[in-house]
């Protein structure tokens, strides 16, 4: 799945999603007019958000509304899952409100991956080079996903 930045700022969201992204004046790190590959797709408090590498080389969480899809294909080997029925996932002092997460399978299933990514945690981001590098050969193998 591929999709093309419209929007790098808070001014850019339905307003409904600028309080839980920042504010107005947030600065997004994508660049309009920018392709991204998206390596998973998180349900939560009404928003969908899509985990790309971002302008930092970074995996960063962003609301979809910041994008439109320029390619609807789902990798195969993607999992889905349901979070807990209260809509939040506890991982020591963070809580993610997610209530649906689905992507590679270590996003997926561990909620320690998933924040260890927000915190910049080096064996969280070595996984996650290892599924962008998964991406790359696949493109190269079969053309492009």
């Amino acid at each position: 799945m591929k999709v093309e930045c419209l929007g790098d700022r808070g001014s850019d969201l339905p307003v409904h999603e600028i309080d839980r992204f920042g504010t107005e004046h947030t600065v997004f790190d994508v660049s309009v007019g920018r392709e991204y590959r998206v390596y998973a797709m998180s349900l939560g408090e009404a928003s969908l958000e899509v985990l790309i590498a971002d302008d930092t080389g970074k995996p960063g969480w962003y609301p979809l509304s910041l994008f439109k899809v320029t390619d609807p294909r789902l990798p195969g080997h993607w999992e889905f899952a349901r979070m807990p029925s209260e809509g939040a996932a506890d991982a020591g002092d963070l809580l993610t409100t997610d209530t649906a997460r689905w992507g590679y399978p270590q996003l997926v299933h561990s909620e320690e991956h998933n924040i260890g990514l927000i915190e910049r945690e080096y064996e969280d981001l070595r996984t996650f080079s290892l599924e962008q590098n998964r991406y790359e050969d696949t493109e190269d193998r079969a053309g492009p996903l």
